[in-house]
């Protein structure tokens, strides 16, 4: 019986401790992120920091936030200005080897999206190579402007995880919505 009271008590306190630790660092944490909001509001071109979402990954880029990245260069080696003031922007964070991705890029192949000359679109392929991302692109005859993101370099910019992403962007380049887009009716999360 001594014993089962001994170790109650010792449980009882090692939760009374680790609740005040994670008081300290919630704490910590919230100053962090005054500070971060304060700075951001001097400074409207600091990123955003990630905020909590219906997202189930973090997300570096909100509705409203300048698009991160001024210009990216296709496969076949064409600049696409993403900075252009004047035109809106379809920025897709795909993988080849994901089937959200497939599917997306399969239905904007057959959406009036693609010959819409106010629109620029551009689908960047995160962690993957030019060869295999031109080799994907040929197999499934995929006819928006691609590029790559071999290091993650873009992607980080944007979120902490999750693909397809769609990126709009309104022609003052600021980002109007990003979603993560899983599963079907992809196209219709396209938010001018």
């Amino acid at each position: 019986m001594k014993t089962t009271y001994k170790l109650l008590c010792v449980f009882s306190a090692a939760v009374l401790l680790s609740a005040c630790q994670s008081t300290a660092q919630d704490n910590a944490q919230q100053a962090s992120k005054q500070e971060a909001t304060s700075a951001q509001a001097d400074n409207p071109f600091i990123i955003s920091q990630p905020k909590k979402s219906a997202s189930k990954y973090p997300e570096f880029v909100h509705s409203g936030d300048i698009l991160p990245i001024r210009e990216i260069t296709t496969l076949e080696g064409k600049t696409i200005n993403l900075q252009q003031v004047g035109k809106k922007k379809l920025v897709i964070l795909f993988a080849s080897w994901c089937s959200d991705s497939n599917r997306l890029l399969k239905a904007l192949n057959n959406s009036p999206l693609l010959a819409d000359d106010t629109i620029e679109v551009i689908a960047i392929a995160r962690e993957e190579n030019k060869a295999t991302v031109k080799a994907w692109q040929q197999a499934h005859n995929i006819k928006t402007p691609l590029a790559v993101d071999i290091d993650r370099a873009i992607y980080k910019k944007f979120a902490g995880g999750g693909i397809p992403r769609i990126i709009t962007v309104g022609e003052n380049n600021k980002i109007i919505k990003m979603n993560l887009a899983e599963g079907n009716e992809q196209l219709s999360q396209i938010v001018w």
